[in-house]
């Protein structure tokens, strides 16, 4: 049977936009460190460590990271295909020898050479549909398997369908991910939506706290009250950031349904882009 399998690029592009999404942020503002395809993964991940640094890295610490790659790039894989395809059983045994040997073939490219071999990609070929070639159909049906990947009942929808009526919050977050690495990053990117929207909600909680100090204080209110009222503040905040996300439309005017989704996609201007040539 024939199996489609996704292209290097676009599953380096995939690791780029999952590192970002996953980046450790301090008040919403990113501290992502970019990587090229060629760098070492333990070299680059003790980049944004000063203290670890130069320090054997532990590959049990890796286990996440394969865990969130085989969830984004939907594959299975053991630990120990990891560890022979990178002979981290070397580096266990004798980093120095692993150093010296094998850790030029510990990068990016090389993983994402791995995934490549390993994960089923989903078709957006152009279908027949009546007798002719029909491109925005197929791309309809691939994003509909799209959908399933990232929402366990999406329910039933038509290409006609307003994508934000059928994906809210993690899983549209998910699905745009996918989009975006799918179509080697061309899709908007809709980061910055999520960050203005996390700090506006920070700012409305820590002025709220604020004024509410403000009050408690001028009406000589026992501090315990202040408190107690502060920490109500938080998870009403959170719901209120929870409604907000729901009713807004990072989308931008030209990809508001599925049908626009389809259309645009089918008309990028390399279909190798979207359907490796690359079949087993």
């Amino acid at each position: 049977m024939n199996q489609h399998r996704y292209s290097e690029t676009q599953i380096l592009c995939g690791m780029r936009e999952l590192w970002e999404r996953h980046q450790t942020q301090w008040f919403f503002l990113p501290r992502y460190t970019p990587f090229v395809p060629d760098d070492r993964i333990d070299v680059h991940l003790q980049s944004g460590i000063p203290r670890w640094a130069g320090e054997e890295i532990d590959f049990s610490d890796l286990v996440d990271l394969y865990k969130s790659l085989q969830s984004c790039f939907r594959f299975e894989c053991t630990r120990q295909e990891w560890s022979d395809y990178f002979r981290l059983d070397v580096c266990r045994d004798d980093f120095e020898a692993w150093e010296l040997l094998h850790a030029a073939d510990f990068t990016y490219r090389r993983v994402a050479q791995f995934i490549a071999a390993r994960a089923t990609a989903i078709s957006f070929e152009s279908v027949n549909v009546i007798g002719q070639e029909c491109g925005p159909a197929g791309a309809f049906y691939g994003i509909q398997k799209l959908v399933g990947e990232v929402k366990k009942r999406p329910g039933e929808f038509g290409p006609g369908t307003r994508i934000r009526d059928v994906l809210t919050g993690n899983a549209f977050a998910l699905f745009w991910l996918k989009v975006r690495w799918i179509t080697e990053q061309r899709a908007p990117d809709l980061v910055q939506f999520d960050r203005r929207l996390g700090r506006q909600l920070l700012c409305i909680m820590l002025a709220c706290i604020s004024f509410l100090g403000v009050i408690l204080f001028s009406l000589q209110v026992d501090p315990s009250c202040y408190f107690f009222s502060a920490f109500t503040l938080i998870p009403l905040t959170g719901l209120v950031g929870w409604l907000v996300e729901r009713r807004s439309n990072p989308l931008p005017p030209e990809l508001q349904t599925f049908l626009d989704l389809a259309v645009w996609m089918a008309g990028l201007d390399d279909k190798q882009l979207l359907v490796e040539g690359v079949r087993k």
